[in-house]
């Protein structure tokens, strides 16, 4: 009997046509969520601001995974340093004991997790992982990878192939150049990609390497990058190869997700979308056991962290914390003269509303734990200050002198100081600023300008019992009692060193 179709019976046997068509066309399709982190470092407490933090990553990936879908989560590397005291207290082992717990699938290895890192250290960060780090690009000396270079996991019927790739390290340290790195991935991807239905790249590598390493490894689909702290909104897409490269910024403040639609044959992404979910505490769960995990190993390690020292009415910058910091560091050592220098040793903002300790650590506690004093004269003082300024190329932020600015023929400025020249000076600065700016500036003016009085004489300094964050904690507090606010104080700083009187 032959029955004539309605108009509904019309569509939706057109849609089932469709189906049919697109099923024969690209065979089985397959969906997969991958999430992705990268540059946590230490970051295991939940954030400042009312954002970030591990135990909100930690019930985002919760919720996603109870929805049912496939789900790989991954990290691009640099899991330690920067980061909260109790995690440093740990030597950054906590932290990866909290990615075992929230259930990373493969993370790659960063720098800060690698260089000037001892094996020991490296092994324990394994075993709290409960997995091997993964790295392609450092090899011994007979060409083998140091590390895992890769695994398949199997997600949703998928078999993934992850790939850890690092920063080119130098060859001293065992690493492979940008050029040979990209060979390398080249081959391990083409292995893995005869095995695999995808093959994803965890790199601690910015983005535009990731798209240079895209061309030169084609059988790449996914790139998942770090190192840059870039918040990549949306996917880029690589002309040449179609890869995805995505990264989501730093310090656990949002997880990426890249939704991915998969035909089994042939093997290929064919939809994708992705994008950055934010740790805002007020749309994200966290992960309470976590929460209460993390709270109860800040009680043990480092209960000062959670100590209130007042009201920030206004973020404070690097180069203001940078200011304090210097004249906190005076004050502890007895000095005359204090640097902090807002590059090398600073690492975050001082947030406005509560600052706990915990802050002031993160500002600059990991780089500032270990301090000098050192006898210099005037005129040693006044070219450290030039030299930053015209080799460097960075701003000094100090107190206890002042300085005049004056503009120098060919550009640039002369600062001059109201230090007297051969006067010697007590000056307290960071060790890491001692070592890497004023030393290493020594040295280099040794040979390009010999006459300046950077360079004329052995200098040597003293390691004191002061630290960052004490010296600043204790400072900040010392502020609050006089009524003042911590802006209003990093302000008066720079009006004395411009001629005004100090506060």
């Amino acid at each position: 009997m032959n029955m004539r179709l309605v108009p509904w019976q019309r569509v939706i046997r057109g849609l089932l046509a469709l189906v049919v068509v697109s099923v024969s066309a690209w065979g089985a399709e397959l969906r997969l969520v991958l999430l992705h982190t990268n540059d946590l470092h230490d970051h295991v407490r939940a954030g400042d601001s009312r954002s970030g933090g591990l135990p909100y990553v930690a019930g985002y990936v919760r919720q996603i995974r109870a929805e049912g879908a496939a789900v790989l989560l991954v990290d691009a590397g640099d899991v330690t340093e920067k980061g909260d005291l109790v995690a440093f207290r740990t030597e950054g082992v906590m932290t990866y004991e909290a990615m075992r717990r929230i259930g990373y699938d493969g993370v790659a290895v960063g720098n800060h997790d690698f260089d000037d890192v001892p094996p020991e250290r490296i092994r324990r960060f394994e075993a709290a992982l409960g997995q091997s780090l993964l790295c392609l690009n450092i090899v011994q000396p007979d060409g083998r990878p140091v590390f895992t270079p890769s695994r398949v996991v199997e997600r949703g019927g998928l078999r993934i192939a992850l790939i850890g790739m690092i920063v080119p390290r130098e060859a001293s340290k065992g690493g492979l150049d940008f050029k040979e790195s990209g060979a390398a991935l080249s081959r391990e991807a083409k292995r893995l990609r005869a095995v695999s239905d995808l093959v994803v790249a965890v790199c601690h590598q910015s983005v535009p390497k990731c798209v240079e390493w895209s061309r030169a490894a084609p059988d790449v689909d996914v790139f998942v990058s770090g190192h840059s702290h870039q918040a990549l909104p949306e996917p880029v897409v690589v002309p040449e190869t179609g890869a995805r490269v995505v990264q989501a910024g730093k310090y656990a403040q949002w997880v990426g997700r890249l939704d991915l639609v998969i035909s089994t044959e042939p093997r290929r992404v064919v939809r994708h979308e992705g994008r950055l979910v934010p740790m805002d505490h007020g749309k994200v769960e966290p992960d309470e056991t976590m929460l209460a995990w993390v709270s109860e190993r800040e009680a043990a390690l480092a209960p000062e962290a959670g100590q209130q020292l007042g009201e920030n009415p206004a973020e404070l910058d690097g180069f203001a914390v940078a200011r304090l910091g210097a004249e906190a560091l005076r004050r502890a050592a007895r000095a005359d003269v204090g640097f902090c220098h807002p590059y090398q040793v600073i690492r975050d903002v001082l947030p406005a509303g509560r600052v706990d300790v915990n802050a002031v650590f993160k500002a600059g506690g990991d780089r500032g734990r270990e301090v000098v004093v050192a006898e210099l004269t005037g005129a040693e003082i006044e070219a450290y200050v030039n030299a930053l300024v015209s080799v460097q190329r960075e701003p000094p932020e100090w107190t206890g002198f002042r300085v005049q600015r004056a503009p120098v023929p060919g550009g640039g400025e002369r600062w001059s100081s109201d230090l007297e020249a051969t006067r010697r000076y007590r000056v307290v600065l960071p060790t890491i600023e001692w070592e890497t700016r004023l030393l290493r500036l020594a040295d280099q003016l040794r040979s390009r300008d010999p006459a300046n009085p950077l360079a004329a004489r052995t200098l040597v300094a003293a390691k004191v019992e002061v630290n960052f964050t004490d010296a600043t904690v204790a400072y900040l507090r010392e502020v609050v009692a006089s009524g003042d606010t911590w802006p209003r104080r990093a302000e008066a700083l720079v009006k004395q060193r411009e001629g005004g009187r100090a506060p």
